[in-house]
Formats: structure tokens, C-alpha cells, sequence
């Protein structure tokens, strides 16, 4: 089967997307030469010794990437409409969307990032077809996963999981449960944790880190706390309200460190419509 356009998407071919925050999506026909995709840079830290040899490495550290993507793009005569729409969807000022790998070997992973240039430089070629390399800048460097792990847990029952937990039955007063969970990507994942009261004290914990916090008080029946660790969020809220002056001074919004985490959640006096949710995506150097 054959696309119905030369720059559509063809059957077996990588193909990837971009989804802009309002949710309007380009699907390209991938060519051969991508760049970027596979590591993001890095920035290493080093010491001279002095009126020694060599230098002393003292840290390393993961940049921003820009991801380069050659494609196949409309006609500017034939198809001048849609390549109009390209640009509105890619417009960066809309702020940041989604590059996503729709086929492939890596399909279903995600990098944040907003467009960054390919159509300014568009040589009108042929009146049907042309070629770009578009440009991704992605301030935060890491393929995510498409869709989230989860566990919730509700007093009194068992815990209903998604891969990788095991059942969990917690007591019927204080919501306590202790579980693994097994991050399988190659950076810290950070999660977010959802809280329907009513409770008090909610504290969740990396028994493998050390790490904790705890959003001090009690939570109202039916009120829903949420707290965002992932990096350039890191929020603390009660429906809907800013709470973060509720955590406690030795707090640490902790991530889930590669391999092996074990994660202790408590929430006191809770009821039976109690419930504490905790999510998170897996991330990857690479798509």
C-alpha cells in the first residue's frame, strides 16, 4: 500500500510525530540521517592537579540536546495548505510539546521538547514534495515512556498494581504499606503522588535512598493532595492551592534511583474512601 501523499508516512518506515500543547500533531515520513537521538550531550567536570599529571575528574552532568530529523514535507504548491498547518503546529511560541516515536523500534517513547528550525530554511525544490532536517530543542534530555506505571492503594484492601507490584494489603486506619518497585530505565524517574483524603500526615519514603517527605496535617474528606516531584515542577498542592509550606523542613522530593526501589507510603487516620495514588515514567538516554 502506498501513502496518499509523497511526504505521508509509509508502512514499515521509523516514523515520528510532534504534538504541540494544544494537542494538534504532524506525523513525518522519516529519511535516513537523524541525529541526536541517542545520547545527549554531556558536560564533564574536571581539576587539574597542580604541578601534577592529568586532572582529577570531579562530576559529570547531561545537557540539553537538540534532536535533528530529516523529512519529507509538503508540496509548497500542491500542498501549501498543509504545509501552512506544519507551521502552525510547530510553532514554538505555543511552548513546549511532544516528539514521539510512532514506529520503530523504540515506539511509544516520548522527549519533551519544542521545534527549533527546518521550515525557515525550506528550499522550494519541487512543487509536491521537499526535504527538511527539522530541529527539536529539548531543554530536559530524556526519552520518556508513553504511558505511566501506577500503583493506588486504598486501606483495607488490596492494592490494585500495575507492572511491577506485588499485592499489597494495607491496615484500615493509616493507609501504611511498604512495595518494590523496579525502575528499569537508565536515569531517575521521578513520581507523582495523589492523595484523597481524609488522612493526616501524609509521608511517602525511599527505604533504598533514604529520602522522604511528609505534607504535614490532616487532609479533609474528599480533598485531593498532590505532589509533583519531576524536575521544574516540584509543586506540593491541596486542592488545587499551594500547600509546599506544609512539607516538612527535612523533606527531599525524591526520585526512584535506577534498579531496585523500595517504597514505604503512611497516611493516618484515614476511612474507607481513602486512597493514595503514585505514578511515574521510566526514562531512557535513548529512543
Amino acid at each position: 500500500m502506498s501513502a496518499t501523499h509523497p511526504w505521508d508516512p509509509w508502512p514499515g518506515c521509523e516514523t515520528m510525530a510532534f504534538r504541540n500543547p494544544a494537542g494538534e500533531t504532524v506525523t513525518f515520513l522519516m529519511l535516513a540521517g537523524a541525529k541526536a537521538r541517542m545520547m545527549p550531550p554531556v558536560h564533564v567536570t574536571t581539576m587539574a592537579v597542580p604541578a601534577g599529571n592529568g586532572s582529577r575528574f570531579l562530576g559529570a552532568a547531561h545537557l540539553e540536546r537538540i534532536v535533528a530529523v530529516p523529512v519529507a514535507v509538503p508540496g509548497s504548491i500542491t500542498d501549501r495548505d498543509e504545509l501552512r498547518r506544519w507551521a502552525r503546529v510547530l510553532d514554538p511560541t505555543k511552548g513546549e510539546g511532544q516528539l514521539s516515536v510512532v514506529s520503530g523500534p523504540s515506539a511509544g517513547r516520548l522527549l519533551t521538547c519544542c521545534y527549533d528550525a527546518g521550515l525557515d530554511e525550506l528550499e522550494e525544490t519541487f512543487p509536491n514534495v521537499n526535504l527538511a532536517t527539522l530541529l527539536f530543542r529539548a531543554a530536559w534530555p530524556y526519552w520518556q515512556e508513553g504511558m505511566e506505571q501506577s500503583v493506588v492503594i486504598t486501606p483495607g484492601s488490596a492494592v490494585r498494581t500495575w507492572f511491577p507490584f506485588l499485592p499489597l494489603i494495607l491496615g484500615a486506619s493509616d493507609a501504611f504499606g511498604v512495595f518494590n518497585v523496579t525502575n528499569d530505565g537508565d536515569v531517575p524517574a521521578w513520581p507523582v503522588v495523589t492523595a484523597t483524603g481524609p488522612g493526616q500526615d501524609l509521608t511517602v519514603q525511599n527505604l533504598t535512598t533514604g529520602q522522604a517527605w511528609t505534607v504535614a496535617g490532616a487532609i479533609a474528606a474528599g480533598s485531593v493532595v498532590v505532589v509533583d516531584t519531576r524536575p521544574g515542577r516540584k509543586t506540593a498542592t491541596l486542592d488545587g492551592s499551594n500547600v509546599f509550606s506544609r512539607l516538612t523542613p527535612t523533606s527531599e522530593l525524591w526520585p526512584l534511583a535506577p534498579g531496585l526501589n523500595q517504597v514505604q507510603v503512611s497516611f493516618a487516620l484515614t476511612s474507607a474512601a481513602s486512597s493514595v495514588a503514585f505514578s511515574w515514567r521510566r526514562q531512557w538516554l535513548a529512543a
